[in-house]
């Protein structure tokens, strides 16, 4: 498989996690979700502006109006000179991720898995779940997080009780593609090969939604995900960081 250019990956992650309220801004995309996770409130800059540093004050002046601090999610698609305008401004880079990408027939082949259920709504106790491993902040930002998983069609995985899963996980269908979102193990339920078998399940799922291909995001130092991910089929194919302009 040629992986896909690293714009048109930067655009499937962005379907597969909609922002809630969006402004084109010259080729960028201007993305809030009242806070709740950096790739649903930052600048998505995968292409070209006619002024960098007119575009970086623009989208400084949309975030300040929303009350949110401005972010840029900066990638190899990003224009060359973002990286420089932004440290200028005393902006900080954090969150360094990389993108792999797999088909998903190999996936599928990875082996039979334990029992996982596998819906295109999540169930009862899925994002209870989710929340309790990876959620941030009280009932207000668990609401905008429902809105942003209602946004686009997906599959959702789970291990275990469905009122009570162990593991939860959620695969966003783009026609061919299906991106691996919201992987999250219970800590009493870890080292049983949950995570793996979620994605396995998803990827056999969604053969059934016409997807050939697939792709995830995990942070760069997060050598333990690389290394179930690798054993899955999934390959390096683009990566990208948030910055993040300093406090007022």
């Amino acid at each position: 498989m040629r992986p896909p250019e690293p714009a048109d990956l930067d655009r499937l992650a962005d379907r597969g996690w909609p922002a809630l309220e969006r402004e084109d801004l010259d080729g960028w995309t201007l993305r809030a979700a009242g806070g709740v996770t950096s790739r649903a409130n930052s600048v998505l800059t995968c292409g070209e502006v006619p002024e960098v540093e007119a575009a970086v004050e623009h989208a400084e002046r949309w975030f300040r109006e929303r009350g949110l601090p401005a972010v840029f999610q900066v990638s190899p698609a990003s224009p060359s000179a973002l990286v420089a305008a932004l440290a200028s401004r005393g902006y900080r880079e954090h969150s360094r991720t990389d993108i792999l990408v797999a088909d998903r027939a190999e996936v599928v082949a990875a082996g039979a898995t334990p029992s996982i259920a596998v819906a295109d709504t999540p169930s009862a106790g899925w994002l209870d779940t989710w929340w309790a491993v990876d959620g941030r902040g009280g009932d207000p930002e668990r609401a905008i997080v429902a809105r942003i998983l209602e946004a686009t069609p997906a599959l959702y995985a789970w291990a275990g009780d469905a009122a009570a899963p162990d593991a939860v996980a959620r695969l966003a269908l783009a026609g061919d593609w299906a991106g691996l979102y919201a992987v999250a193990t219970l800590p009493a339920a870890r080292r049983r090969g949950l995570a793996r078998a979620l994605a396995v399940a998803l990827a056999d799922a969604a053969g059934d939604h016409g997807v050939r291909h697939l792709w995830l995001q995990v942070l760069a130092d997060n050598a333990a995900a690389h290394a179930l991910y690798s054993g899955l089929g999934f390959r390096p194919a683009s990566h990208y960081a948030y910055w993040t302009a300093p406090a007022a």
